[in-house]
């Protein structure tokens, strides 16, 4: 109740634009949910493995390594709401252009460009809150930023789960057909092209003259490349634990417990019950002990979580994957928060930009390893490479040196 209780009071003061922005992120993430349980499928259904789903997992992460910089300097030239539209509509291309095609190198570049489109909507949505919140709202924002996007993947993964079936009843082809699947996947490209609306009719973009003005007044010194690189420490050990087992986690609920399509979509539902829960409790846990320390906490919490993945039980793998969502996505808005504090008004699209590069590192680092270890030994050595991983990104967190002059 008291969790409610001052949700309501946090809704009551947000800006209409923030709503917006939410909307935007709810629509996306519905999209973004349907992709995530059903591309591997898609995959193996054209006659590839894990060790191919891996590899793709890498370039989409590659993607952000390689326009990770220039998405920063794009988002401070042009805007955080162009920026956003920008990657939206690329990212439904992209998926356009990854269902025309079977051949290995078209579903390469593809899945390349849509990387590159969605590391740029999701880096935009970032400073377009900041500029939309107070300094006291932005834990709070943050997390329901992620929240939202994550727990419309309860209803994301049971759609998802079912729609191969219904295509198959529709156009009577197998349920696990690439045809299917293709159908299935249709609704991503839709999706995303809606989720553009609010934002494009309903946020207007901070003038370029107060963008300025307010760099102007940050008065602050600029953060040196080494300061910078260790602000991101934490988001690179987040990507190697991340590249280990999201890319796989439908396959590892498939392949280790036998479960059908419909069943691993209500396992990733429930999953995304505690990824929302999370998002929404960063502005309480962060008043209770501060930004910084409930991050790293929380980020430490998933580590254990991890390891109970490893016991042969179904209830008990369920709920340490549960755990895990609760514990990351409650702690990486705070991350960011803790990183507008730290870095200066100039600073912060380039920093943005190299925490998302350092994390798609890590993961691209990681997947095409944990494919290929999941072909020799299970998974057993990349839930544990996952867990360190965790532990290793909450004492980056925890060890981060705060200047005195750090503010919201």
């Amino acid at each position: 109740m008291s969790l409610l209780s001052n949700a309501r009071a946090a809704a009551a003061r947000f800006d209409p634009a923030v709503w917006r922005v939410l909307l935007h992120s709810t629509l996306i993430g519905l999209a973004l949910s349907i992709a995530d349980l059903l591309f591997n499928f898609y995959l193996v259904s054209a006659g590839y493995g894990n060790d191919v789903a891996g590899d793709f997992s890498t370039l989409y992460r590659v993607a952000g390594v390689v326009f990770g910089l220039p998405i920063g300097l794009m988002i401070d030239r042009i805007g955080a709401r162009r920026a956003l539209l920008v990657g939206v509509f690329g990212y439904a291309a992209a998926w356009v252009l990854l269902l025309s095609f079977n051949s290995f190198w078209a579903l390469a570049i593809a899945q390349f460009l849509i990387g590159a489109a969605s590391i740029t909507a999701g880096t935009a949505a970032v400073p377009l809150l900041t500029q939309v919140t107070s300094d006291g709202q932005r834990a709070t924002v943050f997390g329901w930023n992620a929240s939202v996007g994550l727990m419309i993947g309860l209803l994301g993964s049971v759609v998802a789960g079912q729609l191969p079936g219904i295509v198959s009843r529709v156009f009577a082809v197998g349920p696990q057909t690439t045809f299917a699947y293709r159908g299935a996947l249709t609704l991503v490209v839709v999706l995303a092209l809606i989720s553009a609306l609010p934002v494009l009719w309903g946020v207007r973009e901070e003038p370029r003259a107060d963008r300025l003005a307010a760099v102007a007044n940050d008065t602050r010194p600029p953060l040196s490349v080494r300061r910078m690189l260790r602000i991101c420490l934490p988001a690179w050990l987040l990507g190697i634990g991340g590249g280990a087992i999201l890319p796989f986690h439908n396959l590892f609920f498939r392949d280790v417990y036998g479960l059908s399509d419909a069943a691993v979509g209500a396992v990733l539902a429930t999953v995304a019950v505690g990824q929302g829960v999370g998002g929404l409790i960063t502005g309480v846990v962060a008043a209770r002990f501060g930004v910084q320390r409930a991050a790293w906490i929380l980020r430490l919490g998933a580590a254990p979580a991890m390891l109970l993945m490893l016991v042969p039980s179904l209830p008990v793998a369920i709920t340490g994957y549960f755990l895990r969502g609760f514990c990351i996505v409650a702690s990486f808005p705070l991350n960011d928060t803790l990183t507008m504090q730290i870095v200066p008004r100039q600073q912060r699209g380039r920093v943005l930009s190299i925490m998302s590069m350092t994390w798609s590192l890590g993961w691209a680092m990681t997947s095409p390893i944990s494919g290929r270890l999941q072909l020799a030994y299970g998974f057993t050595p990349v839930l544990l490479i996952a867990a360190i991983s965790y532990v290793l990104s909450a004492w980056a967190i925890a060890t981060l040196r705060m200047p005195a002059h750090a503010t919201g």
